[in-house]
């Protein structure tokens, strides 16, 4: 009874193309509830996008939420699927919490681009930077105006780039 209940609300049996605006809204609205429970099982670190692996997730799990609205994949396994991504996402980001090894090789190391003033232009190649993307972000990030007034710029693990400002002399 509740199964067929369901069938008809959501179309659990209906081919992609034939699902109606019906069918895919209360989907939508199943889908939709059940990913604000999953972003709370995810927890903050998963929203705060600290990780190549929190932006994965983000992304993987939009596109297999997205077939169970339209019917490309079953429903219920779907949901299931991104379950099972929530769970290997805090999985990962808990061992990378217990293990310094382990977070290293899951997230990466910050490599130091500016020291003391200077273009580490190796570390620039490396990370596949322009000399014009490293201005631009201490611009940005660091308000200020060329590599001779930082004291570090750092290319951290999340890909953001982080400047320590020189102290100005008296």
């Amino acid at each position: 009874m509740i199964f067929d209940f369901l069938n008809r609300l959501l179309g659990l049996e209906v081919e992609a193309r034939h699902l109606t605006f019906s069918h895919m809204a209360w989907r939508s609205v199943v889908v939709f509830v059940f990913g604000v429970m999953l972003m709370r099982l995810a927890d903050r670190r998963f929203l705060g996008r600290n990780a190549g692996f929190d932006v994965l997730l983000g992304v993987v799990l939009g596109s297999v939420l997205s077939r169970g609205i339209n019917g490309q994949a079953a429903f219920f396994p779907t949901l299931g699927a991104c379950l099972v991504l929530v769970v290997l996402h805090h999985l990962l980001a808990t061992a990378a919490c217990h293990s310094h090894v382990f977070s290293r090789w899951v997230k990466g190391v910050p490599q130091i681009l500016v020291r003391t003033g200077k273009v580490e232009k190796s570390q620039l190649r490396k990370n596949k930077m322009t000399e014009d993307d490293l201005l631009e972000n201490i611009r940005l990030n660091g308000n200020a105006g060329r590599p001779e007034d930082v004291a570090e710029a750092w290319l951290e693990r999340n890909g953001s780039i982080s400047i320590i400002k020189k102290k100005e002399s008296r």
